[in-house]
């Protein structure tokens, strides 16, 4: 762009670095720096802009050399923030020019176009997403839960993963529906440890969550979720312990200290119904009149209803046997080790009936014995299982957390195989 300010000529031009490969001399055409070319007064500037781009995407106009609508680097800059920064870097040589009377050096004009670039009423360059999600977090601490926290943590790090794996740069406003689905792709395909369909779901809506907040809040006008379809969570029937089975675990002689402390987290924790996150932040202090009392995190956002559980006998039993620094029940493991503890134990105990569940994966049906499927959620769902049959569900959803209207709360009452037993004894 051939520009003239107060009788000083200046031309301005974005063009790509020229590069060889030094093994094969071959020109470079992938992943080159864009560089702004000033010439004026006989000299000439090359200064990087900070991008990059591949030839194949680099498209000259008459004013600038643009990137092509609708792409991105392999950075996963989209064209349109790389065009923005183009813009600015030409502004920024306009601003330099007007206030000089001489053409300076190239030097003393690269000193002062830096000075130009880094006040502080300048745009970014590239807006990270993950400051944002930081700051979205920041200000969603003092208003949710901790366990909700750890949650919005966790799915930031799975898409800071992605992003690093692939070598993407993304931002707030390039993130796409197209990334959305690569990122789908990528939590589904993990070789290490592939996440089930609702695992994927639930992260998707809290990244969702976290667009809807920073659209409300102006960070920016982009919401790839707009026009993106987040699969339902489905499950099949809950499967639990049946009270004989539990009786087995809490009577089983257990010389393994490990395995003996493993069981008595687990089936303390059967005989409370909390989730896992719930139920490793209880201590003495929750307590109450022989009942122990807390507000369940995952729907304090939507109703601050204290679950109240009143401690039978066995529960007390297992929390005397524990004196721990800090007031805690019992000895908490973390959540993996307590998983993996588990089947060992179940193992142990011989509790290896075959169930039949929906896989988390693939969502088809298959047989599995018990101890293979043993984890913490076990524990809850054996607290409802046992009492569904004899108690109201609102006394039960008093003491489990669960929302009116649950859908994982309504899976319990189904049909049960009592129910199939009792109806075939018509055909005899």
């Amino acid at each position: 762009m051939k520009s003239t300010f107060q009788g000083l000529r200046y031309n301005i031009k974005f063009i790509l670095e020229s590069r060889k490969d030094k093994e094969t001399g071959n020109k470079i055409t992938e992943n080159v720096p864009i560089l702004m070319s000033v010439t004026y007064g006989g000299k000439r500037l090359f200064y990087n802009v900070g991008f990059r781009t591949n030839v194949s995407l680099w498209e000259k106009s008459d004013l600038y050399s643009f990137q092509k609508k609708n792409t991105f680097n392999n950075d996963g800059i989209s064209a349109a923030i790389i065009n923005a920064s183009v813009r600015t870097y030409a502004a920024a040589v306009d601003k330099v020019i007007s206030r000089l009377e001489e053409y300076p050096s190239v030097r003393k004009f690269r000193e002062l176009l830096k000075q130009e670039l880094n006040k502080p009423t300048l745009p970014k360059k590239i807006n990270s997403v993950f400051e944002y999600f930081d700051r979205y977090i920041e200000e969603k601490a003092a208003k949710v839960s901790t366990w909700r926290i750890k949650q919005l943590k966790s799915s930031k790090n799975h898409l800071q993963n992605f992003a690093d794996d692939n070598t993407l740069n993304l931002t707030i406003d390039n993130i796409s529906t197209t990334t959305l689905s690569d990122f789908e792709r990528y939590l589904k395909t993990d070789p290490e440890q592939p996440r089930s369909q609702n695992t994927i779901s639930g992260i998707l809506n809290r990244i969702k969550a976290f667009y809807n907040y920073s659209n409300q809040h102006g960070w920016t006008k982009n919401n790839p979720f707009q026009n993106y379809r987040i699969e339902k969570e489905i499950y099949g029937d809950p499967i639990f312990l049946t009270k004989e089975e539990l009786n087995i675990l809490y009577t089983k002689n257990i010389d393994n200290e490990r395995l003996a402390r493993v069981r008595d987290i687990f089936c303390l924790q059967c005989f409370l119904g909390a989730r896992i996150g719930d139920f490793m932040e209880l201590t003495h202090e929750n307590i109450i009149d022989g009942m122990v009392q807390y507000v369940p995190s995952k729907t304090a956002d939507e109703q601050a209803t204290v679950c109240k559980i009143p401690l039978t006998q066995r529960a007390w039993s297992i929390i005397n046997r524990y004196d721990l620094p800090g007031g805690d029940l019992v000895p908490y493991i973390s959540g993996q080790k307590y998983n993996d503890y588990l089947k060992d134990l179940f193992r142990f105990c011989e509790l290896t009936r075959k169930v039949a569940r929906l896989n988390p994966i693939t969502r088809k049906t298959e047989i599995v014995p018990l101890h293979e499927i043993a984890s913490s959620h076990l524990a809850r769902r054996t607290f409802i299982g046992i009492l569904f049959k004899h108690t109201k569900n609102e006394v039960i959803s008093s003491m489990s957390g669960h929302v009116q209207g649950s859908r994982a709360f309504r899976r319990y009452y189904g049909i049960t195989e009592e129910d199939r037993e009792d109806a075939i004894k018509n055909l005899e």
